[in-house]
């Protein structure tokens, strides 16, 4: 998340100092501080989890395969050749974060996730969800969405970014009052993409390794990028702007986001890819016009989930009416999408149509 008035995430309207930055966007989303984000610089170094949220037991069929829970799998993921500078120290190292991956599980979990669960194999391959969290947030507080991904057949890698996490803002001791200090940490989205397709080329080898739970669990050729606030925007850049994009992306799912000039790149450059985004309307970190201009400029195929009086984290934190739609609307995306499923095409441009919840617009051209 970003930083203006919201627990755990920031948001904030990058400011014109400077060059050209005109207000667009990214605050803190994350822990309940005002903020705002400056100009970037680059920099980086691992994070960890916060709270964890309730995740609803469920059971579904995919594939035939009888998922009954969730299993995780974290690893430390190493990046040759990129340089980590922690703000409050100055100190530099490689570059490294903790990978969460939360995959379908033969064994029952309720409120967490089963450590090196047992896979649920006879539904797999299952396609990718490389996800990236909010600023001052880390993976596991989104764990009703992501368990309901999983629970429907995806394996969703979660990097805990380096300095942006909730973990990061912890060990390191950043005061969020201090903006100039919580701007630093927050800028390094800037390296976020990187780390996201650090985050495939790790799961890409932790499926051929037959010593951990996720080999041969996964169809790498069908994989998308999501994320929520900051992370949003990373999952934005990673997947449709020439700056970072990555062609092994073929979908992506903003939640609550926004295109950032300090990427600099060109958004939507050619080929599309589909595109879903969803914004709550009484969303105050993250004001709806920025998720309304990427729908805007977005080509076909796209959709817009307008969630009715949801704030910025609500929808992607709780199992609550509004987490339902996202999850029922990034469902029929994604088995559009990445699943090639023809019966879906029809109910995905009305699929998030949900009396007092939430409302879809849709060009699926």
């Amino acid at each position: 998340m970003r930083r203006p008035t919201r627990p755990t995430l920031l948001v904030g309207i990058v400011g014109a100092v400077v060059v050209l930055i005109a207000a667009l966007v990214v605050a803190n989303r994350g822990s309940g501080v005002p903020a705002r984000l400056s100009v970037p610089t680059a920099t980086t170094v691992p994070g960890q989890t916060s709270e964890s949220v309730p995740i609803r037991p469920q059971q579904r069929q995919v594939n035939g395969s009888n998922i009954r829970g969730l299993g995780e799998y974290s690893t430390t993921v190493t990046e040759a050749g990129r340089i980590l500078c922690v703000p409050t120290t100055g100190a530099c190292s490689t570059r490294s974060y903790l990978l969460h991956v939360y995959y379908p599980s033969m064994q029952r979990t309720q409120n967490s996730p089963l450590v090196d669960a047992t896979p649920a194999t006879s539904g797999s391959p299952y396609p990718l969800i490389v996800f990236a969290a909010g600023f001052n947030v880390d993976p596991s507080n989104y764990l009703p969405l992501i368990s309901g991904w999983v629970h429907s057949g995806y394996v969703v890698a979660a990097p805990r970014f380096p300095l942006s996490s909730a973990w990061a803002i912890s060990h390191y001791g950043v005061n969020l009052s201090d903006l100039k200090l919580s701007d630093a940490f927050e800028s390094d989205m800037l390296n976020q993409p990187g780390d996201m397709q650090a985050a495939i080329a790790e799961v890409t080898l932790l499926n051929q390794n037959p010593s951990v739970p996720l080999n041969g669990l996964v169809n790498t050729n069908d994989i998308a990028a999501a994320g929520q606030s900051d992370g949003g925007d990373t999952a934005l850049a990673f997947a449709d702007n020439s700056c970072c994009r990555d062609p092994a992306v073929k979908a992506a799912i903003v939640l609550s986001g926004a295109e950032f000039p300090p990427y600099r790149g060109q958004y939507f450059p050619s080929p599309a890819i589909p595109l879903m985004v969803a914004q709550g309307t009484a969303d105050t970190v993250n004001p709806p016009q920025l998720s309304a201009q990427i729908y805007a400029q977005a080509p076909a195929p796209k959709l817009y989930l307008q969630l009715l009086g949801a704030d910025h984290l609500v929808a992607y934190t709780e199992v609550d009416p509004y987490e339902q739609a996202v999850l029922k609307t990034s469902l029929a995306f994604l088995a559009t999408y990445l699943r090639d499923a023809p019966t879906s095409v029809t109910q995905l441009g009305t699929v998030g149509n949900i009396a007092g919840v939430a409302s879809e617009s849709a060009d699926l051209s």
